[in-house]
């Protein structure tokens, strides 16, 4: 159950094979590397360790569990979710959409692969705090993950209504799955004793390398099931080490005359994100760099995976897309093409659908006149009506015909979704890794945001140095030598306060950078250094380069995009420097430093203070701060200078990271 892919397989990405049956470019890659280093350095896909939960998460769990929570009241049937939108317990829903105790399962968007609809809810070895539940021992075993439902208003049902619980189910998928022999999904009904109320009715065991869902359908037939308290809940056996023997739900239903599986229904749904609105291979680029050229730089093809359910046939109607700016007020770039429909004959069938060729969308989505240095614009996507030949309309789960992708133009290059589906790292003393990208323009480099992932071992007190390099002049493709040699030893951030957190490591001065970089560390030690892995993007092929210690430099055989991202100026201008403002030697402790969205410090005494951007521009401003613990918050990422004026006129100054 502990799993280490060291090289996935060139022609299906769902399954890893061992070196002979690899591309010859890998091969070739390999001989290399045996004739100039040691067999034991090598680079790694591993699966997740640990996630991150939120606190207000954590909170509304511990409080179920310990009986402090809020009591939902019970549901009446049908009971029907497919995880399309905030269903669980802790989410930010209305309570006649939650439909779930408390419990450590998340909802999840890419870790299953083609799934009934979109979004599901995954079962693995994680906690309620985002933590292996058991890290240290080799693989420990035990119960993991548990779902339960609200309660269900089963009294006035009798066994001839034929109530059922369908779902689908799904081992691994892009992640890692659960073993055969080894692993097992489990429901339990509760029944009316007092002792003992839950009772086995269903299990399966794991299945190796799956990429298909499965219906299951189980009748409730037993008197004691029929009361107004009864629940059912799903357990997951398998390793307790991490995000692994992965279990994915969907299409959950509790319903009379429920005794086919619950997609049979007339409906069309979207399957998975799009692809990114930003031509190949970026999902993200700072926004100075695209409007110098926003229609070569916009995608023009924007793929979207969809099923459709039901025994007659069904088609889109009334689909359409809508973007808005949404990082300042007021509706500055709303934008809604004409309706399009497009005719789907396929029954129970995926098809795809182009939001932008075959909506024939000619004006410019992200318009540049819109800001000078940043912009964030939802776009909306959406199936409006579903209907047949024969007349039928939808009569599914309406949610899960609409999404929204997040389109970020910052101050950053990005290939990766901001999902992390596997972890990477090189093993071996000295490996250095870098990720090329592009400059559209030149510019300066200021750091890096990086998605540090652990993984059994925790190399939280492990070193590295960072690594800026252009591009080789009589191997153009491949890494050249440094642009500017970093002496600075970080450690790794394996706990960003966020899902999918990234740490922002800046350099130890403003680097001019034009062309073809790459960015990326060199480890000191031995342990492996792990870092986000996002394998619904896959750029590494292309841009992923490593190395050890007297060897020659390699192109990655492992598919995915790793999680680094340069932080560029971006038509920023230059921060203001420590070393030009007078200062205390000691000024309060900005905490937590990065944090997420809101710092915190401490005064000693009455203090001016102001907040200043990477631009020097003074973005807030307190006059006579009285002493004791005060606080800012910022919705925008980046480096933030706090500047104290005492009454005495010393001055101090803070830096502050807030992360995306």
């Amino acid at each position: 159950m502990r799993t280490i892919f060291t090289f996935p397989s060139l022609e299906n990405p769902m399954k890893n094979v061992t070196l002979n049956a690899l591309g010859g470019q890998v091969i070739l890659a390999m001989m290399a590397w045996m004739c100039f280093g040691s067999l034991s350095a090598q680079e790694q896909e591993r699966d997740l360790e640990r996630v991150f939960i939120p606190e207000a998460r954590v909170k509304a769990i511990e409080a179920s569990r310990a009986g402090g929570g809020t009591l939902l009241p019970p549901l009446g049937l049908p009971f029907v979710d497919d995880f399309a939108w905030p269903s669980l317990h802790d989410e930010s829903s209305p309570v006649n959409v939650k439909r779930w105790e408390a419990s450590p399962v998340r909802r999840t968007t890419t870790l299953a692969y083609q799934a009934p609809t979109i979004g599901c809810a995954t079962l693995d070895g994680l906690d309620a705090v985002g933590n292996p539940y058991a890290l240290n021992p080799t693989n420990a075993v035990g119960y993991a993950d548990t779902l339960t439902s609200r309660r269900l208003l089963l009294g006035g049902n009798v066994p001839g209504d034929s109530v059922a619980l369908s779902f689908w189910y799904q081992s691994g998928g892009i992640a890692n799955g659960a073993d055969a022999g080894e692993d097992s999904l489990i429901v339990e009904f509760r029944n009316t004793a007092d002792d003992d109320p839950w009772q086995w009715v269903w299990s399966t065991e794991g299945i190796d390398d799956d990429t298909a869902f499965h219906p299951v359908v189980i009748p409730i037939v037993g008197t004691e099931y029929f009361h107004n308290e009864f629940q059912f809940r799903i357990l997951n056996y398998g390793a307790l080490e991490g995000n692994v023997d992965t279990w994915h739900l969907d299409f959950v239903r509790v319903a009379e005359d429920g005794m086919e599986p619950a997609p049979l229904f007339e409906e069309v749904a979207f399957v998975a994100p799009p692809t990114s609105f930003l031509r190949h291979p970026w999902t993200a680029m700072p926004w100075p760099h695209f409007v110098d050229s926003a229609d070569s730089y916009t995608a023009a093809s924007v793929t979207t995976l969809h099923r459709s359910f039901g025994e007659s046939t069904n088609s889109q109607e009334n689909i359409g897309l809508k973007v808005q700016r949404v990082d300042v007020e007021g509706n500055v770039n709303n934008y809604v093409p004409p309706a399009g429909e497009i005719p789907n004959n396929s029954i129970q069938g995926l098809f795809e659908t182009d939001y932008i060729d075959d909506l024939d969308i000619s004006t410019l989505l992200f318009h540049p006149a819109v800001s000078d240095t940043f912009a964030t614009f939802h776009v909306s996507l959406w199936e409006d009506e579903v209907g047949g030949a024969n007349g039928t309309t939808q009569t599914g789960v309406t949610d899960n015909d609409s999404i929204v992708h997040v389109q970020t133009f910052k101050d950053y290059y990005a290939y990766d979704d901001g999902t992390a589906e596997k972890a990477y790292a090189l093993d071996g003393q000295g490996g250095e890794v870098v990720v090329g990208f592009d400059l559209q323009k030149a510019d300066t480099l200021e750091g890096v945001w990086i998605h540090f992932t652990p993984f059994y071992d925790d190399a939280a007190g492990e070193t590295f140095t960072l690594k800026i390099r252009g591009e080789d002049e009589e191997n153009p493709g491949q890494p050249g030598g440094e642009i500017v040699t970093q002496f600075t030893i970080h450690e790794p951030n394996y706990f960003a306060n966020e899902y999918d957190g990234f740490t922002y490591i800046p350099f130890e001065a403003p680097i001019p950078v034009s062309g073809r970089i790459y960015v990326g560390f060199v480890q000191q030690g031995e342990d492996r250094i792990n870092i986000g892995l996002d394998k619904s993007t896959n750029t590494n092929p292309e841009y992923l380069w490593y190395k050890f210690p007297n060897t020659p430099w390699l192109q990655s055989g492992i598919q995915g995009s790793l999680m680094i991202r340069p932080v560029l100026r971006a038509g920023k201008e230059p921060v203001v420097q420590v070393s030009e403002l007078p200062s205390r030697l000691e000024g309060p402790i900005v905490f937590p430093n990065p944090g997420t969205h809101t710092c915190h410090w401490n005064l000693e005494r009455i203090t001016t203070v102001r907040m200043l951007d990477m631009t020097g521009r003074t973005v807030a401003e307190w006059l006579d701060m009285v002493p004791g613990l005060q606080s800012w918050s910022t919705e925008t990422p980046g480096v933030y200078l706090l500047v104290g004026t005492e009454e005495n006129g010393q001055i101090w100054t803070q830096r502050w990271i807030a992360r995306p």
